[in-house]
């Protein structure tokens, strides 16, 4: 009869505990799914800042200006390590400026001859171009710095995120199983004096937590898949190469993010319950 008290508890349906560990795991599912779409983002971003080149012929005369640019890609070629070039046409040059030209033909406008480089150190392209007249060089990806680091920020931040919601699942697990010692410290006394120890007592307790835990972070990681699989159709439609699929790898970490959730919440209740225990007097 004295353990009757404890078994009705094993027995209770997951309740509040449970939508606790419910809204923080799907918190760190979701700072985990950014954080490692970001990573993909933040390598594309990278590669591009460091591997695209563009070199520039800006001469008036067409006839000069084409010769140059023919000179560039003849050089360009004979360049080891090189993966691609391509002479920009020249209506996706004026594309780019027709927004801010007016009514002006692009016949009237002396673009400058763009060529993009891939793959290429930019040193030796430099010493490659230096003698032919007119010729810029630049990092095309360099503008892109700001936006790596903002992406590397964001990381951080997600990361954070899943670390402050992790913390705060072993909080709640400590105090779930702090307040379950005194709902029913009466019983566990008179069990203590039949001989339970300290072990056995702490398992009865933390495998209704346990139980509890893995309820919530069942409901966690369903919402956080319908919640990153619905995102992640959307970013899919805005095309331009933007993908925040998470693939198999991905998916898998989610799902032992979850399963780790439900072992914090396991062995910090019963850390708390054998930390008290050892202090009674």
């Amino acid at each position: 009869m004295a353990a009757s008290p404890l078994l009705r508890l094993q027995r209770q349906r997951p309740g509040s505990f449970a939508m606790l560990i419910a809204a923080a795991c799907l918190l760190m599912l979701l700072a985990a799914a950014l954080a490692l779409s970001l990573r993909a983002a933040g390598n594309a971003v990278a590669q591009a800042a460091h591997a695209h080149v563009l070199v520039q012929v800006v001469e008036a005369d067409a006839s000069r200006r084409e010769r140059i640019a023919d000179a560039v890609l003849a050089r360009l070629d004979r360049l080891p390590r090189t993966v691609s070039t391509r002479r920009v046409p020249e209506q996706e040059a004026f594309a780019l400026v027709d927004p801010y030209v007016g009514s002006m033909k692009m016949s009237d406008l002396p673009l400058p001859a763009m060529i993009e480089v891939r793959g290429a150190d930019r040193s030796a392209i430099d010493v490659a171009l230096q003698r032919l007249p007119h010729v810029q060089v630049t990092a095309a990806g360099a503008e892109l710095g700001p936006l790596s680091r903002l992406i590397e920020s964001l990381r951080a931040i997600a990361f954070g995120v899943a670390l402050t919601s992790a913390a705060a699942t072993g909080l709640i697990a400590m105090l779930s199983a702090r307040a379950a010692l005194a709902r029913e410290g009466a019983t566990i006394d008179i069990l203590h004096t039949l001989g339970a120890t300290d072990r056995q007592l702490s398992r009865l307790v933390t495998g209704k937590i346990a139980r509890d835990a893995g309820v919530g972070a069942a409901v966690g990681l369903i919402v956080a898949i319908f919640v990153i699989a619905t995102v992640g159709a959307r970013v899919a439609e805005l095309g331009a190469g933007v993908d925040a699929s998470l693939g198999m790898g991905g998916w898998t970490i989610l799902a032992l993010l979850a399963l780790a959730l439900v072992g914090l919440a396991a062995l910090a209740a019963q850390g708390a319950l054998l930390m008290t225990w050892r202090r009674a007097p």
